[in-house]
């Protein structure tokens, strides 16, 4: 809209004389992917079910465009970024794996984990929103059982942006408390061109560090057609294709793709069903089953350093079972991303000597 839109507030001066109020700078379809996401039905909490997201608001005080923008995009869990010369909504929703990472194709420092307090993450969620029955601002209040007997009652208050569904709001608070307690933590690292200048903040990246996974199931691929990859140092990976093994693969156009592994020679792996094309010498290798898994992370920015040559990416934890457990109190499946955890082997042949002192 020419009139009540942002368009002409995100032209250059040049480009305000010939605006004709066209989207040319919005990508249309991460708006239509996210309205499709926002308008599915959920249960209402209450035996009923809506729109997933619904945004109901009068505006009425001045603000910053760039925080309304925020805001209204806050309403269906979307964050707005600028990239490629438009603005882009990225959805928390689920989605697959878009990119792999491991300490082949990262800087020389690693992954670098870091955390929140346990005393700033609360137990007890106050989301406050505006009811269309009383006319009035309401109250729906979600409790964390489980932490609180841990820690107590941590109370937050939360205001619900342009949300008038007590559902909705009922929704937010489980989504919140979720949020702190499972996806605290962030990953940073830095990597180079080729792989900086595709992932884009709001992508699920798969990542296998084996100073959290306890082994080496990640690296470059040696040799590869359709159906056979080689894979790089044999002797200090651990390449067992039992427990439904899976490979996946960065293909020449940079797209990720998964398969089963059939069976093994050496360092050649043979899938079930052929890639859609070779993936080419260089390019980066995964190896997953039931016993260790990738990690998965979703892309929270993308900045360049030393001229665009060099890129740090930031991420926190992505848990594809979240959402069916906020909407629907699903169980969250397990997953297995380290065997540090698994009991050592108990030592034996023991004999014992006795002395008096």
């Amino acid at each position: 809209s020419q009139r009540y839109g942002f368009g002409e507030q995100i032209l250059t001066d040049a480009e305000k004389s010939s605006f004709n109020g066209s989207a040319s700078r919005l990508d249309k379809f991460s708006f239509y992917a996210a309205s499709v996401y926002a308008n599915e039905l959920v249960s209402d909490c209450f035996g009923g079910q809506e729109a997933r997201f619904s945004c109901n608001v009068s505006i009425q005080t001045p603000t910053q465009a760039f925080d309304l923008i925020n805001e209204l995009a806050g309403v269906m869990r979307c964050m707005p970024f600028w990239g490629a010369g438009s603005i882009t909504l990225s959805q928390d929703k689920p989605t697959t794996t878009s990119y792999l990472f491991n300490l082949s194709n990262v800087g020389p420092e690693g992954f670098t984990y870091s955390g929140t307090s346990l005393k700033t993450r609360h137990t007890v969620f106050v989301v406050g929103y505006f009811n269309m029955d009383s006319i009035d601002i309401d109250y729906e209040t979600y409790e964390d059982t489980v932490n609180i007997a841990k820690w107590g009652s941590i109370i937050k208050q939360v205001k619900a942006f342009a949300c008038t569904s007590r559902g909705q709001a009922q929704r937010l608070g489980k989504y919140l408390a979720f949020t702190e307690q499972r996806e605290a933590e962030v990953v940073t690292f830095k990597t180079s061109l080729n792989s900086g200048a595709i992932v884009r903040p709001g992508m699920v990246i798969d990542v296998v560090d084996p100073v959290r996974s306890g082994i080496r199931r990640g690296g470059r691929i040696s040799a590869a057609s359709t159906t056979v990859i080689t894979v790089d140092n044999e002797d200090a990976t651990d390449l067992s294709i039992t427990d439904n093994a899976k490979l996946s693969v960065i293909l020449p156009d940079g797209l990720t793709e998964t398969r089963e592994v059939a069976s093994k020679s050496g360092s050649a792996l043979t899938v079930t069903s052929a890639y859609s094309q070779a993936p080419s010498v260089g390019s980066i290798w995964l190896l997953e089953n039931d016993t260790v898994e990738a990690e998965q992370w979703r892309v929270l920015s993308v900045t360049e350093e030393k001229g665009g040559t060099v890129y740090v990416i930031t991420a926190s934890p992505y848990i594809e079972g979240k959402y069916a457990n906020v909407e629907s109190g699903i169980t969250l499946p397990a997953r297995n991303v380290s065997i540090l955890n698994a009991p050592a082997t108990p030592p034996s042949n023991l004999a014992a000597v006795e002395k008096i002192v």
